[in-house]
């Protein structure tokens, strides 16, 4: 039985569920559909919303509390953060039944940027200390001894310019990093491109590989399907995987680089698309792989040492990956033996991910 009328209800960008004493869905509106996938009159609710502090603030209203609200937090597929409001209608048109209704609100962009500012402000407090302490250091020291020493001044001018770009490119970092974070939890809805997202990094990347003596092997599964994608985000999960195999694959070396269909992607039911990136370097150990997607956690020196150091690496690069491909709904797998090379494939689906997602 409508409460009001259907068309006029979906109007309301909130989500908005109707329901009787014994918590049976009498009404609901689209953004409640499109938000937790609930649309069914006449179902327990219970069997769409499991959360317990929502079923228990609304056990208390229908028994004859005013209102109940509060917030609470759904872990998969990606963490969101949730607000709810529950109010008894007074005069609802069905005889002596109580009814109440359930206000539903998205909040995760709001805690994210809460949670992004506060650890924005921490991580960049402690990385940036030590190439500015450097920094300090060298300019006392050309106002200093070094004021008359043209060979000395030169050195530490050099070494002052990659302090500070080095600093450029983590603020460059862990602003995308932030961006990335805040919208986890919505999923891309376009199709895009994965060949042309992969030759366009190539061509971009191009002048870097061949300063290193690196050429590129491209196999292409024919009639390869769109991924459901945003399309800047795979540039650069594409560039940051591409950037590491050039630094670490060592020179005059290939990069090998493989897209194909997946019938499903790992964990998931889901159709999609995989793109391996693999180099022909040192390796990592395998006790590091798990660590690889850590914020600010670098391989040890051998790996360091085997690559480009003027490239310089913020400890971040994989971070962004990882919560790139999270955003995805996708997967990160990460292959690698000590001597002859590590392959980096990432998994993107080829399908909407439905926007029903029970909580």
């Amino acid at each position: 039985m409508a409460l009001i009328s259907q068309e006029v209800f979906d109007r309301i960008p909130t989500a908005v569920i109707v329901v009787d004493d014994k918590r049976r869905i009498l009404q609901a509106n689209k953004a409640a559909l499109e938000l937790v996938g609930i649309n069914a009159p006449g179902r327990d609710l219970a069997l769409n919303l499991r959360h317990p502090s929502v079923l228990d603030g609304l056990d208390r209203v229908l028994k004859g509390a005013p209102e109940a609200e509060g917030e609470y937090t759904l872990p998969v597929p990606v963490s969101r953060s949730m607000s709810y409001r529950i109010e008894r209608l007074p005069n609802a048109p069905l005889d002596d039944s109580a009814v109440a209704t359930l206000v539903l609100n998205d909040i995760t962009s709001a805690k994210k940027a809460e949670e992004m500012r506060a650890d924005f402000v921490a991580n960049v407090s402690h990385e940036l200390r030590s190439p500015l302490t450097a920094l300090i250091g060298f300019i006392e020291t050309l106002r200093g001894p070094a004021s008359d020493d043209i060979e000395a001044r030169s050195r530490f001018l050099d070494i002052m310019y990659r302090e500070s770009q080095r600093m450029a490119r983590l603020i460059d970092d862990l602003l995308s990093l932030t961006r990335v974070e805040i919208n986890e939890h919505v999923p891309p809805r376009h199709a895009v491109d994965v060949t042309r997202s992969i030759n366009n990094v190539i061509e971009a990347l191009e002048p870097q590989a061949s300063a290193r003596g690196i050429t590129f092997n491209v196999d292409c599964a024919p009639d390869l399907p769109k991924a459901i994608a945003d399309s800047d985000q795979l540039h650069q999960v594409f560039r940051n995987l591409i950037e590491n195999a050039i630094k670490y694959g060592g020179k005059d070396n290939a990069i090998d680089i493989k897209l194909q269909s997946a019938e499903r992607i790992p964990g998931t039911a889901r159709p999609g698309v995989s793109i391996a990136i693999s180099d022909h370097g040192q390796g990592i150990a395998k006790e590091l792989i798990p660590r690889l997607t850590e914020r600010f956690f670098r391989v040890d020196e051998a790996r360091s040492s085997a690559g480009d150091n003027s490239i310089g690496s913020t400890g971040l690069g994989l971070a962004i990956v990882k919560h790139i491909v999270s955003r995805h709904r996708g997967h990160l797998a990460v292959a690698s033996t000590i001597g002859k090379g590590s392959t980096f494939t990432v998994y993107i689906p080829t399908g909407l991910q439905p926007r029903t997602e029970r909580i």
